[in-house]
This record gives C-alpha cells, sequence and structure tokens, in this order.
C-alpha cells in the first residue's frame, strides 16, 4: 500500500468533496490571463487560513505559498496555472462559465483546485513534513506570458527552489492514467503578428492601389513550403495562421491586411531558425507583389523537456501509487505550455494526469465544449501529494 493510499488516502476521501467544489467555483468564475483577481484573492485566503506564508501579486496576479516542515529537507515548488480562455461554453452543466465569452476550456481549474488541496493536505500535517513546500499560482499560462515574469520576481529563489514539478490534465488519456514522459514533451509555442501594407483604393481600379491581401494570401501559403521544403522529414514542426483581418466593405481594396499565427516544434535550433525565415520569408513574399510585410513575435516560450533523472523518480511514485499498468510514456504533444521555462530554471517534471469522460464524443482542450471527467482529480491530487513527499524528503 503506498503512503497515500494509507492515512493520506484518508485525507484525500474527506477533502474530495470540497475539492470538487472548489474546481466548480473556479469553472463558474473564469478569469482571463492577468485579470484573475477572483481567484487569486481565493488562493491566498485558503493558503493563509492553512497557514502558509502567503505572498501575492506576483506578475500583477501570481500567488506563491510557502510551507515549511518541521525537519530538514530540500525546497520543492509545485505550480500550478490559473487563467481561462476568451471562449463561450456550450457544455450545459450548473455550473458551466457565468461569464460570457470566458471558460476554462484546459482544466487550469482544476490544477488549481488539486495544488490547492494539496497545500492543505500537506500543512495540516506540518509535522511529519521535512523541507519546504512552495506552491506557485501562476497567471497567463494561455498566452505564456506568467511564467517568465514570476521567475523574475524571484520566486525560484525566495526560498531557493532545487526542483519543481507540476501536472496537466488531458482528456487524451484515460481517467486513472497517468502519462509520464521523459526528453521533449510539449513543443515551444511562438505567436507571431504578420501585417502587410500596401495602397488601398477602389475595387474597380485595382491597377491603382496595391492589394495587401494578394500579398498575404500568398504568404499564408508559402508559409506551409517552409515547414515542408525547409525542415528536415524527421523534425516536426506545426505552422498555424488562426486568424486574417482586413477590408471594411466589399469594394474597397484596403491598405493592410493582419494575420495572426503560431509556429511549433521540439527543438530549438530549428525553432530559431524558422523564426529567422518567417521573419525574411514575409518581408521577400511582400516585395513581390510591391507591398511590404512586418513580423511581430507576440508571445514564446520553448519546448516542455522533463530531464531523465527526475522523470524516473516521478514514475517510480506514479506506479507506487497507482500500479505499473496504469502509467504510460505517450507522445509528445504539439501543444505548449510555459511551464517550460520552469523546467529550464531547475529540474523536474512535468506530467498529465488522464480525465477522458466515459462517453465517445470528442471534447478537445480550448474547444467550448471542453469537458473533464472529475474522478482525475482526486487521482492527480495523489499523485502531487507522493512526488512532493518523495522529493521533500530526498
Amino acid at each position: 500500500m503506498s503512503k497515500t493510499q494509507g492515512t493520506w488516502g484518508d485525507e484525500v476521501a474527506k477533502r474530495l468533496e470540497g475539492m470538487v467544489a472548489l474546481r466548480r467555483d473556479f469553472h463558474r468564475h473564469p478569469e482571463l490571463s492577468f485579470t484573475e483577481q477572483r481567484t487569486s484573492h481565493i488562493i491566498a485566503e485558503r493558503l493563509t487560513t492553512a497557514g502558509l506564508e502567503v505572498k501575492t501579486g506576483i506578475a500583477k496576479t501570481g500567488v506563491v505559498g510557502i510551507l515549511r516542515g518541521d525537519t530538514p529537507g530540500k525546497t520543492i515548488a509545485w505550480r500550478a496555472d490559473i487563467d481561462a480562455l476568451p471562449l463561450t461554453e456550450t457544455l450545459r452543466a450548473p455550473f458551466a462559465s457565468g461569464t460570457p465569452g470566458v471558460m476554462h476550456a484546459c482544466g487550469h481549474d482544476g490544477h488549481t483546485a488539486i495544488a490547492i488541496t494539496a497545500a492543505e493536505i500537506l500543512a495540516a500535517r506540518r509535522k511529519e513534513l521535512p523541507g519546504t513546500a512552495v506552491f506557485i499560482f501562476q497567471p497567463a499560462e494561455e498566452v505564456l506570458a506568467g511564467a517568465k515574469p514570476m521567475i523574475e520576481a524571484g520566486v525560484l529563489e525566495r526560498p531557493r527552489v532545487d526542483e519543481i514539478y507540476g501536472l496537466h490534465l488531458t482528456t487524451q488519456d484515460k481517467t486513472g492514467t497517468v502519462n509520464v514522459r521523459r526528453g521533449p514533451t510539449m513543443a515551444s509555442g511562438d505567436g507571431f503578428n504578420v501585417e502587410v501594407t500596401g495602397k488601398g483604393g477602389h475595387g474597380a481600379y485595382p491597377h491603382l492601389s496595391v492589394d495587401p491581401m494578394t500579398a498575404a494570401a500568398h504568404i499564408l501559403i508559402g508559409m506551409q513550403s517552409l515547414v515542408t521544403k525547409e525542415v528536415a522529414a524527421k523534425e516536426t514542426v506545426v505552422l498555424s495562421v488562426g486568424q486574417i483581418t482586413a477590408g471594411t466593405k466589399n469594394n474597397i481594396i484596403p491598405e493592410k491586411a493582419i494575420m495572426r499565427g503560431t509556429l511549433r516544434t521540439f527543438d530549438m535550433d530549428v525553432r530559431e531558425r524558422m523564426l529567422g525565415r518567417l521573419q525574411s520569408f514575409t518581408s521577400d513574399m511582400a516585395r513581390a507583389y510591391r507591398a511590404e510585410a512586418q513580423v511581430e513575435l507576440t508571445m514564446g516560450c520553448p519546448p516542455v523537456v522533463n530531464p531523465e533523472r527526475e522523470t524516473e523518480l516521478v514514475r517510480a511514485c506514479c506506479i507506487d501509487e497507482l500500479g505499473v499498468d496504469s502509467v504510460i510514456e505517450g507522445p509528445p504533444v504539439m501543444a505548449s505550455d510555459d511551464m517550460s521555462l520552469f523546467l529550464r530554471a531547475r529540474p523536474g517534471c512535468y506530467f498529465r494526469v488522464g480525465i477522458a469522460p466515459t462517453h465517445d464524443r470528442e471534447v478537445p482542450h480550448h474547444a467550448p465544449e471542453f469537458e473533464m471527467n472529475e474522478d482525475g482529480l482526486p487521482v492527480g491530487l495523489r499523485l502531487a501529494l507522493a512526488v512532493l513527499r518523495s522529493r521533500l524528503g530526498a
């Protein structure tokens, strides 16, 4: 029997109803990146009540809770992200989003509820706890902009963190399983804006104008050639344009056209090369159509890379907790997460916990029909406690 299945398992069972209610409350009241005021207030209030040393207002809305055990040990951090997405929820549930156009469609409400509950359980048994646990509640993961300012604010230095861990709930894995992968596990994520400038005019006289939309269309199509013709086939690169904005009326050639997209890969060299080519290619292609183009990078983070030693330590904890058949090592995913910046600063591991619903409908992340199987929440809590207790006393 694992440690958390024993007396600590009793704590998980006792707090399960409250953890689910907390997750549903966050889901009912989602907040966008860097505006997570209500969420941060609840986090700080719960941690303070539990007896942690609490710091607020980090990177605008971030919260850190520090729990010092009664015996010596390491300083281990646990990171949870807290922001929601600009989506209108279609799931019908009593706790569905009450904020129009905003919803938790990626599981951050569950991440936050798990981390708060883990902190409360450990705080209640502080006398059995070696070392120091640092709980980092990060804003603005959805725009890949929260980790960097939190690190710059010193959350890994005061106190100095030895290792950092965290989990991501995922509908891609069966509920009751955990996906622990060493090496690259999530892709880099870079957002870009391409602004193409031409010369506006009347749709009846295109020869008197410089059409930025024609240039933008050829840039968009040509971008895919950058992936297929300039990157080795064995490498994985995804370049997607998700938004094009131009024009005001069907018979007016606009002055500008704007495209927004993302670039993702697992290789840092490929990432840098592609970002450079994106700049030069768009500029050269625009000039071919007598227009001009500028590329602005809007967000970015490197791939999530789990070091071998810490990953194997987490895998051992998960096997002890769930059994070997429930611990898998699936392929890396092209989604991005700025947990990568924490893992570049400190060793650790970021693993995925299954929350796939029991029905057959697809429930992708970042979609209005996203749905979480809440049976995955106690699994995540058990694993968080197992990893923290193991590493704190190592």
